[in-house]
């Protein structure tokens, strides 16, 4: 995107309408005041402007009678853009073009974006629009066609934590460790936000920030808290774990961060265990499953926040459901007995082997229940079927892999499964 800009400007190809889109706070509106000093400055090397000159220090300043920006939020009516359509007929005032940053344009009315069309179809050669939004989708396809579109990403972890390390040496600002890792993790990819955050715990600091303040401002938890439940979760302590959430709401925290912490800390695990983490030591295969549920869990548990009157409602069905889900596979468990050569009983738990395969793969569950379980040999399953269709839909590889890991909460262990037809059934 900054080639293709610095291109234009230097080969003088600069479009008349642009379109930046992105995420808040991922510099839409700071891209465009840079695009507007570049077209006018008048001691330009290359793309870059000097900012020095008189026109780079007004629009700097926002007085530049050249660059106008617009609050379509509050000047979403066709009223308003027909005074627009008006005022660009005027030549600039000093430079050599008169630039429009129209931000969250999404929000004009649908009248207003006609009568912004016709602007868009012919501009005076001396107007450069930059339409930014937050929202895309909601521009008509008429708008659109006939911008540059531009798409700014979420900022990195690393990079906003390098450059707030930047600011912070600027400014003379010392940090406690894990500070700016905290602040790039709430951000959320706004470089915005995260400046705004570091400014408000300089305050409170006086130049100095400490974990223990950050936390206070950002109404976040320490990871030994999400560390303590996530344990209690796994080790079936639900009481203990109603009760941390109940510390965690009385000490004023703020919900729905704390609700997206834990999936955070819980997302972080899963790719441990996987080996697709940044911990050198993940955790026990046997917790992987779940690690699973509670993640499903807790991201549902994250968007019924949005709508719940108690906050902690939803958090606290969670780890209900959590223990129901812990409580079922142990009484699954308990049930699947062994043959006396050690070879799983499965005639005895095959029934509640299909209710959960259906649980979790509802399409294909009918297609297993025409199936007859043959076992071969310690942990080696023939799945005899006498319909062809039948035999395709549960052989597929997702399929079979479903079926190992049901299997696995009656007999744990490393499953060869294979799908037969009637008459055609031997050693696999």
């Amino acid at each position: 995107m900054v080639r293709t800009l610095a291109n234009a400007v230097s080969a003088g190809r600069v479009a008349h309408a642009y379109l930046f889109c992105g995420p808040r706070g991922t510099g839409k509106t700071t891209t465009a005041k840079v695009l507007a000093k570049a077209v006018n400055c008048t001691r330009r090397q290359g793309a870059e402007p000097c900012g020095e000159c008189p026109s780079c220090v007004s629009i700097t300043a926002g007085t530049s009678m050249d660059v106008l920006e617009i609050d379509a939020a509050s000047n979403r009516g066709v009223d308003e853009v027909r005074e627009l359509r008006e005022k660009v007929k005027f030549r600039p005032a000093a430079g050599d073009f008169k630039v429009y940053i129209v931000d969250e344009v999404h929000m004009l009315t649908n009248e207003a974006f006609n009568a912004l069309l016709k602007t868009l179809e012919e501009p005076p050669g001396h107007v450069i629009f930059v339409l930014a939004t937050t929202e895309p989708h909601k521009l008509p396809l008429t708008i659109t066609s006939r911008c540059q579109r531009f798409d700014f990403r979420r900022i990195t972890r690393k990079d906003l934590v390098m450059r707030l390390e930047e600011v912070a040496e600027q400014s003379g600002l010392t940090a406690e460790s894990g500070v700016f890792a905290l602040i790039a993790r709430v951000a959320d990819g706004s470089l915005r936000d995260a400046l705004g955050i570091l400014d408000q715990a300089a305050a409170l600091g006086e130049d100095r920030i400490s974990l223990a303040d950050l936390h206070s401002i950002l109404g976040t938890v320490t990871d030994d808290v999400l560390e303590r439940l996530v344990r209690r979760l796994l080790s079936g302590e639900t009481g203990p774990a109603l009760v941390l959430l109940q510390e965690v709401e009385a000490a004023g925290k703020e919900l729905r961060i704390f609700a997206r912490e834990l999936t955070d800390y819980l997302r972080g695990l899963l790719h441990a265990a996987y080996g697709a983490g940044q911990a050198a030591v993940g955790p026990p295969e046997s917790d992987r499953e779940r690690l699973i549920d509670l993640l499903a869990l807790f991201a549902r548990a994250e968007q019924e926040m949005r709508f719940a009157t108690r906050q902690i409602l939803p958090l606290e069905l969670a780890v209900v459901g959590s223990a129901r889900r812990r409580g079922a596979a142990a009484e699954a468990g308990a049930g699947a007995s062994s043959r006396a050569d050690g070879t799983p009983d499965l005639e005895q738990v095959w029934g509640e082997v299909l209710a959960e395969f259906r649980r979790r793969n509802p399409p294909v569950g009918p297609w297993l229940a025409r199936s007859e379980p043959i076992l071969a040999g310690p942990r080696k399953l023939q799945l005899k079927f006498r319909d062809e269709l039948a035999k395709e839909k549960v052989a597929l590889p997702e399929n079979k892999g479903i079926l190992e890991k049901v299997l696995n909460r009656f007999y744990p262990g490393r499953w060869q499964i294979t799908c037969v037809l009637d008459g055609d059934y031997g050693e696999p």
